[in-house]
């Protein structure tokens, strides 16, 4: 209880002010962030930043996907590392088919949505091939409660529809003080999720190129826990957090094994993990 009256302290005390896209006009179709603010704040070590933030750095402009600190914004693809790219600086409505690569960001409703792999014609909605972004950090130190069913399911329990399964974010703020392990746990749940998803038939149109990017931001996931061990001897990789049942353990197995099965066998194709774990290691505390 304590650490989470001192984050909620922090986030009082030390938050940029950056431009947040959820204060944007709702009824904007499109949105152009040069428009809105074209002096948006530089990226600052020391500020805390939660999701929607926007900053500017090395000429780039970056949204905050949930809660960072510390870390540096680079031009990367994955967004464990707390934040997303932002190639082209108009953010679009959503629109029947078209495709999205993973990674790319947009308006739907009143709400922003990060796409979690390669979709078309997939309306953004939980448990998706799309992230809702705006409640990914939950802002009070008031996390959601132990619920009977937290165990029962392989989705558990979601009180506050924020994406991220309750057990699990519980653990995460509990247990972890450092930005980097909080920021990277929460952003893999993401990818995690998609296994649990993939057993349960919510992806209809899982293909060998959603299987392989899959298989890669798992390995991505791999990669940087070995990197962040080295700081931190007793992080446990967020694989083991996230699939921390039976079932759900079981779960992991069956659909990776389904992955595999769609796959051609690509030897070399493992080189293409984008590893991006830099931002990460070493950011300030």
């Amino acid at each position: 209880m304590t650490k989470l009256i001192i984050i909620a302290w922090l986030l009082f005390c030390s938050h940029a002010y950056a431009t947040n896209i959820f204060q944007l006009n709702s009824e904007a179709n499109n949105i152009n962030l040069t428009d809105i603010q074209p002096n948006h704040p530089q990226w600052s070590a020391s500020s805390i930043y939660v999701a929607g933030d926007v900053v500017t750095h090395n000429n780039s402009l970056f949204i905050a996907a949930f809660w960072v600190k510390g870390i540096e914004p680079i031009e990367n693809q994955p967004h464990w590392d707390g934040w997303i790219w932002l190639q082209n600086t108009v953010i679009e409505k959503w629109q029947a088919n078209k495709v999205y690569q993973g990674g790319s960001l947009v308006k739907h409703g009143v709400d922003y949505y990060l796409a979690r792999y390669w979709n078309e014609s997939n309306e953004p909605a939980p448990h998706s091939s799309w992230q809702k972004i705006k409640d990914l950090f939950y802002q009070t130190p008031n996390l959601p409660p132990e619920h009977p069913d937290d165990y029962k399911t392989l989705d558990g329990v979601d009180q506050n529809d924020n994406g991220i399964r309750d057990d699990y974010e519980r653990y995460v703020y509990e247990k972890f003080d450092s930005p980097q392990l909080i920021t990277f746990s929460l952003g893999a749940a993401s990818t995690l999720q998609l296994v649990i998803d993939i057993e349960q038939g919510r992806i209809p149109n899982l293909d060998a190129d959603i299987g392989r990017q899959i298989i890669l931001d798992i390995m991505n996931i791999n990669y940087c826990t070995r990197q962040l061990q080295n700081e931190f001897s007793d992080f446990r990789n967020p694989k083991s957090l996230y699939f921390n049942t039976i079932d759900r353990a079981y779960t992991n197995r069956k659909s990776q094994n389904k992955i595999a099965d769609i796959l051609r066998f690509e030897p070399s194709y493992h080189w293409m993990a984008d590893q991006h774990c830099e931002a990460l290691i070493g950011a300030k505390k």
